[in-house]
C-alpha cells in the first residue's frame, strides 16, 4: 500500500511526519517559488488542501493570509494543530476527502496543492473541487513530482531504464508533474503557467534523499522487468560511479503550475 494514500491506516504516521519535515527543509525552494507564484493579498483566505503536518499553513499566515487547511488524515491534522497551537496562530482545519470538500462554492481566494495529486484515487476530481471553492479569479498554485523522469548515466542503459521505470512505482499517478497542465486545462483552469525544477546528483548520497534506487530495483525484479542479477549488477555499478566521483543522475524533482479560475482578478 501506498502510505500517503491513506495514512491513519498505514501505521506508519511517526515516520511519515518525520518525512514530511524533512521535505520540508529539503524542498524549501520550489515551496518558495509556489508561495512567490501565488499572489493573493493579505487578509484573504487561502485553503491548503492536503495540508499534512501544517508547515505551510504557518507560511500563509505569517504572510498575512488567512490559512485553512483540509486533510483526510486525523493523523495529519492532530500535528497541524499542535503546530499551529505551539506558535500561537489561528486553527483553521477540516478533516475531508478532497474529492468531497465541505466549503462553499467560491469560498476561497487562493488554494494551494503541494504533492497531494499523486496520490490521490481521481486527480481529476480533486481538481474540480479546488475549481469550485475558488472564487471568480482565484488562483491555485500546485507542486508535483514526476517519478518517471530519473535518468541514469549507466554502461548498461536498458537495465537503468527499467530500474528508473520502478521508482514510485507504489505512487497511484507517479507522472503527475507531467500531466499538470493538461488536468488543469480540462478543469477549466485559465492563465496557467509551469515551471520544471530538473535537479542533477552526483552522488547515491544525494540522490538517496528523494530516490532509493536499491527500493526501484527491487520493485523492478519483483515485477519480473529485469532480472535481479542483473538489477544487482546495476546497482554494484551505480555504487562504483558513485564512490569514484562519476555517479549522474537527473530528476524533475518538482513541477510548480499555477493556474486561475476564469474571472476578473480581484483586490
Amino acid at each position: 500500500m501506498n502510505a500517503f494514500a491513506d495514512v491513519d491506516r498505514s501505521g506508519r504516521g511517526p515516520e511519515l511526519l518525520d518525512y514530511l519535515d524533512d521535505a520540508h527543509r529539503g524542498l524549501a525552494a520550489p515551496k518558495r517559488v509556489m508561495r512567490a507564484g501565488l499572489t493573493v493579498p493579505a487578509g484573504h483566505s487561502v485553503l491548503d488542501l492536503g495540508c499534512g503536518a501544517g508547515h505551510e499553513l504557518v507560511e500563509l499566515e505569517r504572510a498575512g493570509l488567512r490559512a485553512f487547511g483540509a486533510d483526510s488524515s486525523r493523523v495529519m491534522l492532530d500535528a497541524s494543530r499542535r503546530r499551529l497551537e505551539r506558535l500561537g496562530l489561528p486553527v483553521r482545519l477540516v478533516r475531508a476527502d478532497a474529492q468531497r470538500l465541505p466549503y462553499a462554492d467560491g469560498a476561497f481566494a487562493g488554494c494551494r496543492i503541494e504533492r497531494v495529486l499523486q496520490h490521490v484515487a481521481d486527480p481529476a476530481a480533486v481538481l474540480a473541487q479546488a475549481h469550485r471553492v475558488l472564487r471568480q479569479g482565484g488562483q491555485l498554485a500546485v507542486l508535483e513530482p514526476d517519478w518517471g523522469s530519473l535518468v541514469l548515466a549507466s554502461d548498461d542503459p536498458e537495465a537503468a531504464r527499467i530500474v528508473a521505470d520502478a521508482v514510485g512505482a507504489r505512487v497511484p499517478h507517479r507522472r503527475m508533474g507531467r500531466d499538470l497542465r493538461r488536468l488543469l486545462i480540462r478543469t477549466g483552469f485559465t492563465d496557467v503557467r509551469v515551471e520544471v525544477e530538473t535537479v542533477a546528483y552526483a552522488s547515491i548520497a544525494e540522490l538517496s534523499h528523494v530516490i532509493s534506487l536499491e527500493r526501484a530495483a527491487q520493485a523492478a525484479w519483483s515485477g519480473a522487468a529485469i532480472a535481479r542479477g542483473r538489477a544487482e549488477a546495476l546497482l554494484r555499478e551505480q555504487q562504483e560511479l558513485s564512490e569514484s566521483g562519476a555517479f549522474h543522475a537527473t530528476f524533475q524533482r518538482t513541477t510548480v503550475a499555477w493556474a486561475r479560475r476564469a474571472g476578473a482578478a480581484f483586490r
